[in-house]
């Protein structure tokens, strides 16, 4: 089992892609946190702060940032993920790895094992990056923010699960399509545009739709009247704990029927 978990981990480091989508997330979240955070924002909010409403935001700063931190991190995360099966069926390789292992299964589980081990470093290491160039931008703005109330633990912990996710999520689309631009689009396509019209049909029971319940569980902070609120939107609210539930159980459900076809389906035949 170790060496093809091994094999899979050499397969993420060898592809230059992977290191090209590593720079541009952390180009990204660079220009969001110095410049549309630090500068930008923070600047807004303590402009606005002597309306009591925003000046109550003012201590989740830090914490509110969490929505776009971890969006950023969890999708180029997963389409590293996506790359590392969809690259296989696209050059023809998954037929030399279904040869060397005796056992698809253990292929599977390498995969999988190898996306939670590589996207479990690299969500760490971008959203603490994220959140101190966040400070960064602060300290070169000269804006000072009141003291933050906030978890580092916590936010961490939801960055890290988002992206851990949204990996696990696009490597199974992977698995499933085994087409590269097929499963491309589905990635992009199925939390926005379909699970937006899903909504207008499903109003506060949208939550339950993966991607939606997933979202859940990175909704930034907000304080009402002096205390903690959920928002109050059509699409309804799960707590960080649901959400995460509700998109576990999608999650298993979806590998199970992932294993099921890769044992049986012909590697050779894409479609």
């Amino acid at each position: 089992m170790m060496p093809t978990i091994k094999a899979e981990f050499k397969k993420i480091f060898t592809t230059r892609s992977t290191y090209l989508l590593i720079l541009i997330a952390l180009v990204i979240i660079g220009i969001f946190s110095v410049y549309g955070e630090g500068f930008k924002d923070s600047a807004n909010l303590l402009n606005s702060s002597h309306n009591h409403p925003i000046k109550a935001q003012l201590p989740l700063f830090i914490a509110g940032t969490i929505t776009q931190i971890a969006t950023f991190v969890g999708i180029f995360g997963g389409i590293i993920a996506l790359l590392l099966i969809t690259h296989e069926y696209r050059y023809n390789t998954i037929t030399y790895t279904l040869t060397i292992s005796n056992s698809r299964t253990k292929v599977l589980f390498s995969k999988v094992a190898a996306v939670l081990g590589f996207v479990f470093v690299y969500s760490v290491v971008m959203t603490a990056i994220g959140v101190g160039l966040i400070y960064v931008g602060l300290a070169l703005s000269h804006n000072v923010m009141p003291h933050q109330d906030i978890n580092y633990l916590t936010y961490l912990a939801k960055s890290v699960f988002y992206a851990e996710g949204y990996a696990l999520a696009a490597l199974l689309l992977g698995v499933l399509i085994r087409n590269q631009v097929g499963a491309f689009a589905a990635l992009f396509v199925i939390p926005g545009p379909v699970e937006g019209l899903l909504s207008l049909m499903l109003r506060a029971d949208s939550v339950y739709l993966p991607f939606m319940a997933i979202s859940q569980v990175v909704q930034a902070p907000i304080i009402m009247n002096g205390h903690p609120a959920h928002p109050n939107n059509d699409t309804g609210y799960l707590s960080a704990p649901k959400g995460a539930l509700v998109f576990l159980v999608y999650l298993v459900v979806g590998w199970a029927v992932a294993w099921y076809l890769f044992l049986r389906r012909d590697a050779t035949k894409i479609t």
